[in-house]
């Protein structure tokens, strides 16, 4: 299968999701994560130690997970918007979901205080301490 235009070869149009969130205006980040569609969810912290996934009540992320192991997603809310990408493995979302985090995490400064490389790193090249849902 080769990819669409612009999108890399794990991933797919946002459309082919079942379901996905949709930009909404009308309060915060708590308020979209709690009416986020069936099969949605927001992880809430990311890496090994939990650190925040979003900047609350501005931005926040969710997650997708295909029952039948098909496809996967990832929405993130940035005060109303909300931009989704659609993936064919849930570790092509969370390597995404990772290079959003330390993106997030450098920007705001709610993440590690230290260790953390430069932005726009790769999710392979970003150290495991910081990759992946966080496990508790």
């Amino acid at each position: 299968m080769s990819a669409a235009q612009g999108l890399a070869a794990d991933e797919f149009p946002f459309t082919a999701l079942p379901v996905w969130p949709e930009d909404d205006h009308t309060g915060d980040a708590y308020d979209w994560m709690r009416e986020l569609p069936l099969g949605w969810e927001a992880p809430g912290v990311w890496g090994t130690e939990g650190w925040d996934l979003g900047h609350w009540p501005y931005e926040a992320v969710a997650h997708f997970d295909d029952v039948l192991d098909v496809i996967y997603g990832l929405a993130h809310y940035i005060e109303g918007d909300v931009t989704v990408r659609a993936f064919s493995s849930r570790q092509a979302r969370d390597a995404a979901t990772d290079e959003l985090a330390l993106s997030t995490w450098l920007q705001v400064g709610n993440g590690p205080r230290e260790g953390l490389p430069a932005r726009n790193t790769p999710a392979a090249e970003i150290p495991a301490r910081f990759r992946g849902p966080y496990r508790g």
